[in-house]
């Protein structure tokens, strides 16, 4: 089962600064300590003026549990971003705690009066064992301030700092990883256009190679076919041609015939 989440429902005028918390949570363990020593002195004594202290110190510790509440606010608040998800659990339960306390003051600051105003033992008795067990918790309290702080860090300059420059450091990082997809991109873009480009003139290059050859082979063509066609006589040259032939052969049968 968890424990309800509460508040101080009391919102101050004015806004608390940082770091006075520490200065503050001293009087939040050390009071309590100090009215329950007085009650146990009380027990034997039983003054007056021990009673009226005790009540005074009550009354103060509950003021000082009120400023310890809001100073860790405003110390929590600052350091919050900064923090690791442990520690911002961490820190949250130290707040929840921190808040109860301030009601389980109610319960002794009770019993303080009663034990004032009837004067029965057992309200004296009932005042005692509460204050022990608010002081318990406020050890507890303590002990977990004390790891907020020097396990991890909080509100601590060195640390914060180093937490600082480490998330400049991890946005610097996303930034560049950023512009690398980018610049990937537009490299992978570039080089589809380049082959794109390249088979485009792959292909031009192909058709002008072809074109070239047959515009080459049909020039081969014609030279030769003028060749043949200067090189073969016309049909009058081999009509006179033949009818030389017979002329000489004429001739010829006619000097044979004469000179028989």
């Amino acid at each position: 089962m968890q424990i309800p989440d509460i508040t101080v429902p009391l919102t101050l005028p004015f806004e608390v600064p940082i770091m006075l918390h520490p200065v503050v949570v001293h009087f939040a363990v050390v009071l309590p300590i100090v009215v329950l020593l007085i009650e146990l002195a009380n027990a034997g004594f039983k003054r007056r003026a021990l009673s009226v202290t005790s009540l005074v110190l009550l009354l103060l510790t509950a003021a000082v549990y009120l400023a310890a509440y809001y100073t860790g606010k405003a110390d929590g608040s600052e350091a919050f971003a900064l923090l690791g998800d442990e520690a911002k659990a961490e820190l949250k339960t130290h707040r929840l705690l921190g808040t109860y306390l301030i009601y389980a003051l109610l319960i002794p600051l009770l019993f303080k009066l009663l034990a004032m105003f009837l004067a029965q033992k057992w309200a004296r008795g009932a005042l005692i064992v509460t204050l022990v067990m608010f002081v318990s918790f406020v050890f507890k309290q303590g002990h977990d301030g004390g790891e907020l702080v020097y396990q991890y860090g909080l509100n601590v300059a060195a640390v914060n700092e180093a937490r600082e420059t480490a998330e400049d450091a991890r946005e610097s990082m996303a930034d560049m990883n950023e512009t690398i997809a980018e610049q990937t991109g537009e490299i992978a873009a570039l080089k589809a256009e380049i082959e794109a480009l390249k088979a485009k003139e792959g292909a031009g290059f192909g058709e002008s190679v072809n074109k070239a050859v047959n515009e080459a082979v049909s020039k081969v063509r014609k030279m030769f076919d003028e060749h043949n066609a200067s090189s073969q006589p016309s049909a009058d040259e081999n009509a006179s041609a033949v009818d030389s032939e017979q002329g000489v052969i004429a001739v010829d049968e006619n000097d044979t015939n004469g000179s028989i």
